[in-house]
Formats: structure tokens, C-alpha cells, sequence
């Protein structure tokens, strides 16, 4: 069965849980100062992606964080999929 989804796009600045409910979530450090990812580091312009296979999602929430001085800049990409309601 081909299942909806939409791209979601976020960017934080500060340190926090983020709350996933996704296939694949993908965290690009577009800023200065250091990310860390629970214990995975992501210089500038690093990117870590984390996704599952078709027709699933992860409800966990992930603990962001900046280490070092500059500018505070993570994006944040999800595949969310939607239900099947057709009102949606």
C-alpha cells in the first residue's frame, strides 16, 4: 500500500529534546558552534541522518546540544507520514 508523507523542515538554535515521530529524521549543522546529537558530533556543515524502513516511525526524542562559540544553527529534516484519512 503507497503511504502519504510530507517533509517537515525545522531549525533550532538552542539546546533541547527534540521529539521525533518520523520515518527519517536528518540533522544538518548549518552554524558555527559544534552539535552534539546524544553523544555524536556534527562539526559545521556535518549532517547525520537516521531513518527506517517503509512504513515505519520512531517516537523517541532525541537530545540536542551546542558545544564552542559562533552562531547556533541546526536543521532539522523529518519524513512524517500522514494517515490515511482523506481530510488530512
Amino acid at each position: 500500500m503507497i503511504q502519504k508523507y510530507i517533509p517537515e523542515f525545522l531549525t533550532y538554535d538552542t539546546p533541547q529534546r527534540v521529539p521525533t515521530n518520523c520515518n527519517s529524521i536528518t540533522f544538518i549543522n548549518l552554524g558555527e558552534s559544534t552539535i552534539l546529537i546524544e553523544n555524536v558530533t556534527l562539526l559545521p556543515t556535518q549532517s547525520l541522518e537516521i531513518s527506517g524502513n517503509a512504513c515505519e516511525y520512531t517516537d523517541v526524542t532525541i537530545l540536542l546540544n551546542f558545544t564552542g562559540s559562533g552562531q547556533n544553527n541546526c536543521t532539522v529534516i523529518k519524513k512524517r507520514y500522514l494517515d490515511n484519512n482523506p481530510n488530512n
